[in-house]
């Protein structure tokens, strides 16, 4: 039981004389992380630590499991603070670590007694050679799910991941997987607006013979569904394709679309049979132009993910070998075909993986690497310097593409970069409470753009606003928040309310009155906007096509979250097959060697449709695997 002081074996005089005492009890202490407070509670026996238990931790799963595993055995195990954070998981450990320290204090002792001696290091050894049928590089969505896939089918998998984590950038995303799904879509009333959207799309003149035959697709289907109950929110693989296409400017692969695109419904049936619960509704993310938005049911889609496939390999009991802090090199090639990795371990040792039959490269974008954004950049001007955050993991910084370049691999679309517009201003993430289609309102308190409209127009517009900020607005009835008052990263809305991060008002007066914008403004701004959202008919202002149930402000309590734009995704990267096989500078296979995830380009133009990154990693890192065993 914890106990709220300590138990001492001298009287209370000889305490009140001594100067110097033994503690003995259970005491509690807290230290702030990067999402929340950890709290732990420490056991001491006559000064010596002989546990720690952590509490409460809000940080990401997967960045702070390994931290909450091993950093407090070691504390117990070597009697000393002076423990080295866990590579990638910097706040995780450092907040375990100081949490330790408030208890300590707390009971009285003095955290520097802990803090003698040499420091410790989390000390992890991988084979210096492995020989496997397929190698994995990247421990992301796209990467867990090529090697399920691949081993699925029988083949022996090694998967290095350069962190101390698996997820990538997966576990740290709003997890949106996009695919048609006309049963769960049906459950929406079909707006004028957005039956307008499918008619123009409808009158374009196709820009090459594929497109042609989709469109004749996805009218001779629209034709019918029209007929049969034109109120029904409509959807195909085909519309899906299209809107993908144009929304990327025409300038993407047609064929890597249109297969994503058919093969998406099939991800999220095979998710379900592996055991991620959805939601029995489709959503629309920021940038999703379509409601076709699949998400888990506990609104941790980006973690579930990583679960579900981490799951599946235990539970099939799969040939799947992980091995993390591990960062690949380069790619071995003989006879012109790619035969395996070198690699670097957690120690500095060099790794060698042998691949029988295929290396797949699954390790993200360059995100996180500021010297290329800036120097592939072709849509922001040169603006994506330092003073601009990301939503990336640190990791994804683009070695991936390099080594297969030096390999030969040709390299697509690389000038284009999505900047995200609803991030947050201090630290860039994504992590915040309201849908991502919200009402936009800036500091002035009036709207500024078509919430639904493309990422790369939302975020221009973001910027053009007073300070490049602006408020994303929801109600307390559909904030994406859970049953136990928890985001989709797992963070406490407390924690955000607290910080100032979130601000509640109990009334548009009260709301205003906290982000010092003028009610009598504000008030008109939902006005009309709830007007637009009651009728469905059309928004004058902005475009906007529809207001779907979660999204009006008919009634507070309201919350208000400042937003900014940070860079979100790369869209260019090696060329692929449909195969997923990566194809040289001429445009031929290179024997060996597959990708998928970020890592690729050719999928999303110069704009990618939010909700298209986690069904092209899934799905492609499906086919991918597949590929590879063949």
């Amino acid at each position: 039981m914890i106990k709220p002081f300590a138990v001492f074996t001298l009287s209370a005089f000889a305490l009140a004389c001594t100067s110097a005492l033994a503690a003995t009890g259970t005491y509690q202490g807290k230290a702030l992380g990067h999402n929340a407070e950890v709290e732990v509670a420490v056991t001491l026996d006559n000064d010596k630590i002989t546990n720690v238990q952590i509490l409460k931790n809000f940080e990401t799963p997967a960045v702070s499991e390994l931290p909450k595993k091993v950093i407090p055995q070691m504390i117990v195990d070597n009697q000393s603070l002076k423990v080295d954070r866990i590579s990638g998981a910097t706040f995780s450990s450092m907040a375990i670590l100081n949490a330790v320290k408030d208890a300590l204090k707390k009971a009285g002792v003095d955290p520097q007694k802990y803090m003698q001696g040499s420091r410790i290091a989390y000390k992890v050894s991988v084979p210096t050679k492995t020989d496997s049928d397929v190698v994995v590089v990247g421990g992301g969505g796209a990467g867990l799910s090529a090697a399920v896939a691949a081993a699925r089918k029988g083949a022996k998998v090694v998967l290095i991941e350069k962190m101390s984590f698996l997820g990538g950038n997966t576990v740290l995303a709003g997890g949106a997987l996009n695919a048609s799904d006309p049963a769960l879509e049906a459950k929406q009333k079909m707006s004028a607006g957005q039956r307008k959207m499918v008619e123009d799309l409808l009158k374009e003149e196709p820009k090459n013979e594929q497109q042609a035959k989709l469109l004749a697709s996805l009218k001779k289907q629209w034709d019918e569904a029209i007929k049969k109950d034109p109120d029904i929110l409509f959807d195909c693989p085909e519309l899906h394709a299209l809107q993908t296409y144009k929304a990327g400017d025409y300038v993407a692969d047609l064929a890597l679309i249109d297969k994503l695109s058919k093969l998406a419904p099939a991800t999220v049936e095979r998710l379900d049979k592996m055991g991620l619960k959805w939601n029995d509704f489709s959503s629309q993310y920021v940038g999703a132009i379509w409601p076709r938005c699949h998400d888990a049911a506990n609104y941790t889609s980006g973690q579930g993910y990583i679960d579900t496939f981490r799951h599946t390999i235990e539970k099939e009991k799969l040939p799947v070998t992980i091995l993390l802090q591990t960062k690949a090199d380069e790619l071995i090639k003989k006879d012109g075909r790619v035969v395996g990795v070198k690699a670097t371990g957690p120690n500095g040792e060099k790794v060698t993986l042998n691949a029988k039959k295929g290396v797949i490269m699954t390790s993200g974008g360059f995100g996180a690497n500021v010297e290329m954004r800036q120097k592939f950049d072709k849509l922001w001007g040169g603006k994506l310097g330092k003073n601009i955050g990301t939503t990336n993991s640190r990791a994804i910084t683009g070695e991936g593409i390099l080594m297969a370049e030096k390999a030969g691999a040709g390299l697509v679309d690389m000038g284009y970069i999505q900047l995200l517009p609803v991030t947050d201003p201090e630290n860039g993430t994504v992590s915040g409470i309201c849908q991502g289609t919200a009402i936009y309102v800036n500091t002035e308190g009036k709207r500024f753009v078509n919430e639904m409209g493309r990422r790369d127009e939302l975020s221009k517009a973001a910027l053009a606003q007073p300070g490049g900020v602006f408020y994303r607005m929801c109600t307390v009835k559909n904030a994406r928040i859970n049953k136990d008052g928890l985001t989709t990263l797992g963070i406490p809305v407390e924690t955000f309310l607290k910080s100032g991060k979130v601000i509640r008002g109990e009334n548009v007066e009260d709301l205003a009155s906290k982000i010092k914008v003028d009610p009598k403004v504000l008030k008109a701004t939902f006005d009309k906007f709830n007007d637009f959202c009651r009728s469905q008919g059309e928004d004058k202002e902005f475009g906007r096509p529809s207001c779907a149930p979660n999204i009006p402000m008919y009634e507070g309590p309201y919350y208000a979250e400042l937003r900014t734009p940070s860079v979100h995704h790369t869209m260019g990267g090696v060329r692929i097959n449909t195969n997923a096989q990566v194809l040289d500078t001429a445009g031929k296979p290179i024997p060996g060697l597959f990708a998928a995830g970020e890592v690729t380009g050719g999928i999303h133009g110069t704009n990618r449709v939010g909700g298209n990154a986690i069904a092209d990693a899934l799905t492609y890192g499906n086919v991918a695997g597949e590929s590879a065993v063949k």
